[in-house]
């Protein structure tokens, strides 16, 4: 199959996760103990995905010093993301949340140009100044949307996937995406736990999310594991371009499905210009 279905298939996957993430996060009590929740699930079907693949470790026998660094990074990254991106999911609703997290694709884009030397033109450029541009108008006097932690961490969280976005490419260039997908699930639970995370409170955020949270973990490895096929097929500035319409669905399902009507004007606008930048980064 080619490499556009994966990353279609991905973006379907991830869209139907973040709807579901925004209705968790207002749920949870404790952001960073339900991530931990969220993770551990995401560990099991990451582990389950890889034994059924018949995956194997051997490819990690053949990695260069630097393609272990740069696992080491994405490990890193994801956890620090995965510490974060829940509180600010509590704070944001799921439709301007996912404007702001363009962003990511714009970092996403440029790192693969500056660091992966792919090829860029001026069509990709305008395209993610109309992505910056859908972000910022969304956020341009909605007073619903406040400068506030929530937002930091939302752009804060928009950083660290964007980056390590750019180093899944060359990381998992080596091994089977199962593999790689097992790696980056379930090391970083533990920089997500760090120092500690009580057991009273873990078991109430189990209870807290119920069998929502192991769906959302489902969708979220499976997304990854179709993201990173889609990466081992093409350049990294095609698959996250194609992402990024992850983006323009959850704003509509957000309007749709979960009836965040505030500012639908603006956010309808905000998603069709997005779109269009979009359109000019393929």
């Amino acid at each position: 199959m080619p490499w556009y279905f994966y990353a279609l298939l991905s973006t379907l996957f991830f869209a139907a996760q973040d709807l579901l993430m925004r209705v968790l996060a207002i749920k949870s009590g404790v952001p960073r103990v339900f991530s931990v929740v969220f993770n551990l699930w995401g560990a099991f079907f990451a582990i389950l995905a890889f034994v059924i693949q018949g995956g194997s470790f051997y490819d990690l026998k053949n990695l260069t010093p630097i393609t272990i660094i740069l696992i080491i990074c994405a490990v890193i990254l994801y956890g620090f993301y995965e510490r974060t991106h829940f509180s600010a999911r509590k704070g944001i609703d799921a439709s301007s949340f996912a404007i702001i997290f363009r962003l990511t694709t714009v970092i996403a884009f440029v790192g693969s140009i500056l660091f992966l030397h792919e090829s860029i033109t001026i069509h990709k450029f305008i395209g993610a100044f109309f992505i910056i541009s859908a972000s910022f108008f969304l956020i341009y006097k909605n007073i619903k949307l406040k400068i506030s932690r929530s937002f930091w961490l939302a752009i804060l969280s928009a950083l660290l996937l964007g980056i390590v976005l750019v180093i899944d490419k060359p990381a998992s260039a080596y091994m089977q995406p199962a593999l790689y997908s097992f790696i980056v699930w379930c090391f970083p639970v533990f920089i997500v736990a760090f120092p500690n995370v009580p057991l009273r409170q873990l078991k109430k955020e189990f209870f807290i999310g119920g069998w929502k949270v192991a769906l959302t973990a489902l969708l979220n490895v499976t997304g990854y594991m179709l993201f990173i096929q889609a990466l081992t097929m093409t350049d990294a500035s095609r698959v996250v371009v194609v992402d990024a319409l992850t983006g323009i669905f959850v704003v509509l399902g957000g309007i749709v499905i979960l009836k965040e009507h505030d500012h639908i004007g603006r956010k309808i606008i905000a998603a069709i210009i997005a779109f269009v930048g979009v359109y000019l980064l393929r």
